[in-house]
């Protein structure tokens, strides 16, 4: 009778563990080329184009390279990519430094690959999604 038991716990455990919703998450890599050479540090980040947009994921640039293991990746669709690298320290304007504010940091990058980005990219759910990017 032990036996038995034992044998019904172990296949009702294998049952539950398969049954778990599938991800269909996609791994997500590119390179980033800034004034010829790869972008040193920095960010990626890429946002719904719902209404209200969402913050879907991220990863760190190094040495112009980025990569997102499926696990952390994106769902299939399509995403505004938003690319940030710091540049040293921005100046703080008078109101900032009234307020105590810190330095901020400079954005190295020109808008239109941040604040002002309308890049998109589409995920596909049978990849390669690698997407690259040269910055002048």
């Amino acid at each position: 009778m032990k036996c038995r038991s034992a044998f019904v716990l172990f296949a009702a455990l294998c049952t539950v563990a398969g049954c778990g919703k599938s991800s269909s998450r996609q791994t997500v890599t590119g390179n980033v080329t800034y004034k010829k050479a790869p972008l040193q540090d920095g960010r990626i980040s890429f946002v719904t184009t719902t209404d209200p947009p969402a913050n879907a994921g991220g990863a760190v640039i190094t040495n112009g390279r980025f990569e997102m293991p499926a696990e952390m990746g994106l769902e299939p669709g399509t995403y505004r990519v938003i690319l940030s690298a710091p540049g040293g320290i921005r100046e703080r304007t008078p109101e900032e430094v009234a307020a105590g504010m810190s330095p901020a940091a400079k954005e190295l990058l020109p808008p239109e690959y941040n604040t002002e980005s309308k890049i998109t990219v589409e995920v596909k759910a049978k990849g390669p999604n690698e997407f690259n990017w040269t910055i002048e």
